[in-house]
């Protein structure tokens, strides 16, 4: 009886962990950014790649622009990661996996003035994937908690995944 209540309840962690895993969205793979449709002249804008490899712990983003290539790495198990902004001024970051989406935080405190004050730069950024899992739509909002006034609007990027 004890075996029988045993493997009953091995089956049905099992069971709860397989239905968690398959409700989180995998956004591993590579994408290039779409051009806009704004822009007749699609050769002015930024050639821009992501290849993205997530675990369980972790999502590992590679963006090259314009020949320009930068890393980061965001925890997704709640604790704050080491991020290094583009221009090498190193903050926090973390991530977090909901059931259709992805949210990643950075936080980088820099000084824009050599004698000015501190400003911290937070950049939250919203990953939605489509359906098919063929476009990769990324919201970006970048504010500064100190700041009255908005450093940049909000803008949306949209990627396709590459074969």
């Amino acid at each position: 009886m004890k075996l029988l209540a045993r493997l009953l309840s091995c089956a049905a962690l099992c069971a709860a962990a397989t239905i968690y895993a398959a409700d989180r969205i995998d956004f591993s793979g590579s994408y290039s950014l779409t051009p806009s449709k704004k822009s007749g002249n699609t050769s002015k804008e930024s050639l821009k790649t992501l290849t993205v490899v997530q675990s369980e712990n972790s999502i590992g983003i590679t963006e090259v622009e314009d020949g320009r290539t930068n890393t980061y790495q965001y925890p997704l198990d709640g604790r704050e990661g080491v991020y290094v902004s583009p221009g090498g001024v190193k903050g926090t970051c973390k991530g977090q996996l909901k059931k259709n989406y992805l949210v990643l935080d950075s936080l980088v405190t820099t000084r824009p003035q050599n004698n000015g004050p501190a400003v911290q730069i937070h950049t939250k950024q919203k990953w939605e994937l489509s359906p098919d899992l063929k476009t990769l739509k990324i919201h970006v909002d970048v504010d500064s908690p100190q700041s009255p006034i908005i450093l940049l609007e909000p803008w949306t990027e949209i990627y396709t995944r590459n074969q």
